[in-house]
């Protein structure tokens, strides 16, 4: 809509009914916490930050059931027993359809792990009650989450962080491409941030998706942590004055922090506060909540002015949700037998780790040369939800975005599942360690772009 042929600003807003609630769940102390190949311990020493389960419920207007997505402060599921024994007595609990559920993590690498493999390590008895644990925040989180369900309005707008940095480093003197920080090499800045009020005006929540791995802290930190997540969390939650801070981590792939694999945590809290302070610059950004901002008059001054005003602009209240597949094709590889083979001669250590990893992965996939993967997307007015279970390269989300640049896109990472990187194809022409560990070709980040740009074109 213009005004003397000038067009307002608005804002993309989604209204219905919205809930949000969250549970701590960090370990007990003295559990299994080793996730670095690097680390010289078993056991954590402490909690720098804990971590959490967080569920946001959402409800369209003359829908008769909400749709709920579930962040965990957690790394990854390392095998399919792991993962399902955390979703599956969710979706039976709850009676979830494939695309009502979305489960996805946060990708702390300051969280232990929650797979049972590990039962016979030092302080690996506790890993069952850990999951215990996880497993009923989870399902106190979704109940709460449903029953704080509330008229409220989500509004969308993009932001600039420039925390995350290229990790694909030429090592120089070699031809080896290392893991960490490159500063000549490009990453994308885009924060993309939402923030829920009531119809009174109350924060509800502030949704926080970036593409930023976070490895802020590396194997020689022995404390248990939600990385710099717990740092942008506190900030942006005190700012607000309100409501809860949840955390969707992006298509990070080949994305790290400027200060990442440190052995001090505060590196953590310096990285999570400069995301937190670019969440809070553009939360300042929005406009009222059904509101835009519209050219009013020329005011008659020592130059002629443009008086601008807010004005109501409804919120749209379309819906949609979608679960679909994309046909991804395996690199050649080990079968898991000859994998359980080769972790039977290796001694342990990092190698081993590798291996048991590989064959966890093997064991979700199977053994042969291609794999459907799940594909989900929602529709919340003129903004769209897209999760992979997967670790995409942020060329997935760069060109999603610009193929849909009137939407605002989230993208999240390792949603109901992890299963692999999803390098871009360029990549695959380097010797990187995403594509050494990758289970798909070459050619499975652009066909799974085409797919989710076809259910998103089907939605709107």
């Amino acid at each position: 809509m213009t005004k003397d042929g000038i067009d307002p600003l608005t804002q993309n807003e989604f209204a219905g009914s919205v809930g949000i609630a969250r549970a701590d769940i960090t370990p007990p102390e003295g559990m299994y916490a080793r996730t670095w190949g690097s680390s010289t311990h078993d056991i954590a020493e402490g909690v720098h930050r804990p971590l959490y389960a967080t569920c946001l419920a959402l409800q369209a207007e003359g829908a008769s059931r909400p749709v709920f997505l579930l962040s965990l402060d957690l790394m990854s599921f390392m095998s399919k027993a792991d993962e399902d024994g955390l979703r599956q007595p969710l979706i039976a609990e709850f009676g979830f359809a494939a695309d009502e559920f979305l489960m996805t993590l946060a990708h702390t690498h300051g969280a232990p792990f929650t797979d049972l493999c590990h039962a016979d390590s030092p302080g690996g008895e506790l890993i069952q009650p850990f999951r215990d644990k996880v497993g009923a925040a989870c399902k106190q989180v979704i109940a709460e989450a449903r029953a704080n369900l509330e008229p409220a309005v989500l509004t969308w707008t993009n932001g600039v962080c420039r925390l995350a940095y290229n990790r694909e480093l030429p090592l120089t003197g070699s031809d080896m491409l290392i893991c960490g920080l490159n500063p000549a090499g490009n990453a994308d800045d885009t924060l993309l941030v939402g923030r829920v009020n009531g119809k009174d005006g109350t924060p509800i929540a502030t949704i926080v998706n970036y593409a930023c791995h976070p490895t802020s802290v590396g194997g020689a930190n022995k404390l248990i942590s939600s990385d710099y997540v717990g740092a942008l969390r506190e900030t942006v939650e005190k700012t607000v004055g309100g409501g809860i801070c949840l955390f969707l981590n992006g298509a990070s792939g080949e994305l790290t922090p400027r200060r990442s694999f440190e052995d001090d945590v505060e590196a953590a809290d310096q990285n999570g506060r400069e995301v937190a302070y670019a969440v809070l610059q553009a939360l300042e950004s929005m406009s009222p909540s059904g509101h835009m901002l519209s050219f009013s008059h020329k005011e008659d001054s020592g130059a002629d002015l443009a008086r601008w005003g807010y004005e109501p602009n409804p919120p749209c209240t379309a819906f949609a949700s979608l679960c679909d597949w994309v046909a991804l094709d395996m690199v050649p590889q080990k079968t898991m037998d000859e994998i359980k083979a080769e972790l039977a001669s290796t001694p342990k250590g990092f190698m081993k780790e590798r291996l048991e990893r590989k064959l966890a992965k093997r064991e979700k996939i199977g053994d042969g040369p291609t794999f459907d993967m799940p594909l989900y997307v929602w529709r919340l007015g003129p903004s769209i939800v897209v999760g992979a279970p997967i670790e995409l390269y942020s060329a997935f989300q760069i060109k999603l975005r610009a193929r849909f640049p009137e939407l605002s896109i989230v993208v999240m990472n390792l949603c109901n599942g992890g299963l692999s990187y999803l390098p871009s194809q360029e990549a695959y022409e380097t010797d990187v360690y995403p594509v050494r560990v990758a289970m798909f070709a070459a050619g499975g980040l652009e066909k799974t772009l085409d797919k989710a740009t076809e259910m998103i074109t089907s939605l709107i």
